[in-house]
């Protein structure tokens, strides 16, 4: 897909100085990657699936990571031998970014969260750490920043406005940044499908609320393809993308599918106002590692998430990506909550 793009830039070993002691693995001067991609925040749920998309396309790609070395396991065998090279960073200390990016065309920027944890704060991530990353990027032929659909500085929720910010920032520091707004993204490990078939299996009660606000789930192979739909197509460059899937739904008609899917027809449907949830909500944030439910989002799901035509403004569509419906990949991921008794039964309730 890369390649007609890869031939208009200058090669990857004569474009920028190598050192051995960055890419032991590949002769650089022999190197057959056209093209190298840093993804910032490869090892989380989405960028597992952009680093995959990038190596099949040819590229190598360089992910950095903090932590301990298991985190970047999984995404080496994903490329060719020396394709995927993992490189430890702080994303507080710019010399560990300018190593990070050094040997670059592409600079992904995924990395963001949707809470507070006890080490970094919506504001050091989705601005600060966006922020600096874009300043040291501005020379690379592709930056893309993903943002979030709804993105705006007068939103209610903090994480809309954080990467309302985030936009802000790359944008000063790259004109020509390509900015990405996603809808709510489903798959393998999410935190949509598997959040809600959880509360299914574990709550005497599913809570609805915010229940005709509509959604368009999204597909995290449909976000690569849109990723790298971006980098091949230069009419990308210096515009916002907005990535949401074909169907609307609203919240109800989604947590029905979603007691089909998990088979738990005698959990009770409880109508609830977003204040109650929050209640319910803010002693998760603070007490778990992994909250089911967590109050900015509840702000953030209070509204229609869904993607409306605008001028200027690109879709998957543009791009002649076609999204993936839900309905084709929810009974997989649903079917590990199912009780025994229903685990291999079609769904439907009056089979109960």
């Amino acid at each position: 897909m890369l390649k007609n793009f890869a031939r208009k830039l200058p090669s990857f070993a004569n474009k920028r100085n190598f050192t051995t002691d960055q890419f032991k693995v590949l002769d650089l001067e022999k190197s057959h990657f056209p093209l190298v991609a840093t993804v910032f925040g490869a090892t989380g749920f989405t960028g597992r699936y952009i680093v995959q998309a990038l190596a099949r396309t040819g590229v190598q790609v360089v992910v950095p990571y903090r932590g301990e070395d298991w985190t970047f396991r999984d995404l080496k065998v994903l490329g060719d031998i020396g394709q995927i090279i993992p490189v430890r960073y702080d994303i507080r200390n710019e010399e560990s970014i300018e190593r990070a990016i050094s040997h670059s065309n592409i600079v992904i920027n995924l990395a963001g969260r949707n809470y507070d944890t006890r080490n970094f704060s919506l504001q050091d991530i989705n601005v600060d750490a966006a922020e600096r990353i874009a300043r040291i990027s501005q020379n690379v032929d592709r930056y893309i920043y993903v943002s979030a659909l709804n993105a705006s500085e007068d939103a209610s929720s903090e994480f809309a406005r954080t990467k309302a910010l985030g936009e802000k920032v790359s944008r000063k520091h790259n004109p020509k940044a390509t900015i990405v707004r996603p809808s709510i993204i489903f798959g393998d490990e999410d935190r949509f499908i598997n959040k809600w078939s959880k509360v299914s299996q574990n709550w005497p009660f599913i809570p609805r609320f915010n229940s005709e606000h509509k959604i368009q789930p999204l597909h995290c192979s449909d976000f690569a393809k849109g990723i790298l739909s971006t980098i091949e197509n230069p009419q990308a460059v210096a515009k916002t993308c907005e990535f949401a899937g074909d169907e609307t739904f609203t919240w109800d008609q989604f947590l029905d599918m979603i007691i089909e899917g998990t088979a738990q027809y005698d959990r009770l449907n409880l109508p609830v106002s977003t204040e109650f949830m929050k209640m319910v909500a803010g002693p998760m944030e603070q007490f778990s590692r992994d909250p089911n439910f967590i109050v900015d989002e509840i702000d953030y799901h209070n509204q229609d998430l869904v993607v409306v035509p605008k001028k200027d403004v690109l879709t998957l569509k543009d791009f002649g990506v076609k999204a993936t419906p839900i309905q084709e990949k929810l009974i997989r991921l649903s079917r590990m909550y199912r009780p025994s008794k229903f685990f291999n039964a079609i769904a439907n309730p009056q089979n109960k």
